[in-house]
């Protein structure tokens, strides 16, 4: 799968903030952010798309 380089650098970002974060975090609390971490790396996010984007379709309900 390609990807574009907006798309890269802003998960990058992403990855960057998070192990940041992980510097102010008990421990606790980073126990569950790097499991949160490591559900985005190795779970393809073609298999969670249904789950992660759900938009309502407002035309169903107006017409009903």
């Amino acid at each position: 799968m390609r990807k574009e380089p907006t798309t890269m650098q802003a998960m990058d970002e992403c990855v960057v903030n998070a192990c940041e974060r992980i510097k102010s975090l008990k421990a606790e609390e980073r126990f569950h952010l790097l499991c949160e971490m490591g559900e985005w790396m190795y779970n393809p996010l073609s298999e969670e798309i249904e789950d992660v984007l759900m938009v309502p379709d407002f035309g169903e309900k107006e017409a009903a």
